[in-house]
């Protein structure tokens, strides 16, 4: 009885040993991600962690499944999660980028009277970060702190325009959810509006997110070009039609090599 005793608390004890274990290591991978200037392999993080790839893609399952860390959709990398960052907001790291932002995005919903909004390519779609809304009583709903899907917006597609044909390929093979009666839900259909952005490098969004709302995405690139955040104008159909998002796509890109200005 007394080594059936013994066994069971040595167990105990070896499994108490083994989750410290996977949570420590958990924690390096999570610091050498935050510490990581850019997205980072897995092999990369591997050597530089000291551990095995399928310990590594296994730790950084269970991170990803819990939002703490998510793949970059261009580099495939890794970066630290939105779910992080909601438990440390004083230390979000999109802070920098909407201050360096706001007084351009603020120009420019002045200057053309619609709500401006600024955001960030996430795993699985656009994540809003900031939004100023215009005076009209009749505006955009509140996108701030949401995600949006790829394939319906003006941001979405300037991302899926840039992809490689090898990664588009695989989303267009998914289900592409309508969202409203005029959301393309066809791949090649979606691929010839994909081939237009890129280019025209600007992306539009006409009633396909929301039926009753239209609009106007550029890229934001930093100094290596790669593609870190998307500057949007959006409004009412029935105050900003089709015609008038084309008419500002000089003044979109504009606005966003000035926001790429304050980035070096």
């Amino acid at each position: 009885m007394e080594n059936n005793n013994q066994n069971n608390i040595k167990q105990t004890s070896n499994k108490e040993s083994s989750s410290v274990q996977a949570v420590e290591r958990a924690l390096l991978i999570l610091k050498f991600i935050g510490e990581s200037p850019s997205p980072i392999s897995v092999g990369d993080l591997a050597k530089q962690v000291e551990l095995n790839r399928t310990t590594v893609w296994r730790l950084i399952g269970t991170l990803e499944n819990q939002g703490f860390v998510e793949k970059e959709p261009i580099s495939k990398g890794y970066q630290l999660g939105y779910s992080l960052f909601q438990l440390t907001s004083q230390n979000n790291p999109y802070d920098s980028l909407v201050r360096r932002a706001r007084k351009i995005l603020e120009e420019l919903k002045d200057e053309v009277g619609e709500t401006v909004l600024l955001s960030v390519p996430k795993q699985d779609g656009i994540l809003t970060i900031d939004q100023i809304d215009t005076d009209h009583s009749v505006r955009l709903v509140d996108y701030s702190h949401t995600i949006s899907p790829l394939h319906c917006t003006s941001n979405g597609k300037i991302l899926l325009s840039l992809l490689p044909k090898k990664e588009l390929d695989i989303i267009l093979e998914q289900t592409l959810e309508p969202f409203s009666k005029y959301t393309i839900t066809d791949p090649e259909e979606l691929r010839k509006e994909l081939e237009k952005t890129y280019t025209q490098k600007v992306g539009t969004s006409i009633g396909e997110l929301d039926e009753n709302e239209n609009a106007i995405s550029a890229p934001i690139f930093d100094r290596k070009k790669n593609l870190v955040a998307f500057i949007t104008l959006g409004g009412p159909s029935f105050r900003l039609t089709k015609d008038d998002l084309l008419l500002l796509s000089d003044r979109m890109l504009e606005a966003a090599k000035q926001i790429e200005a304050q980035l070096d």
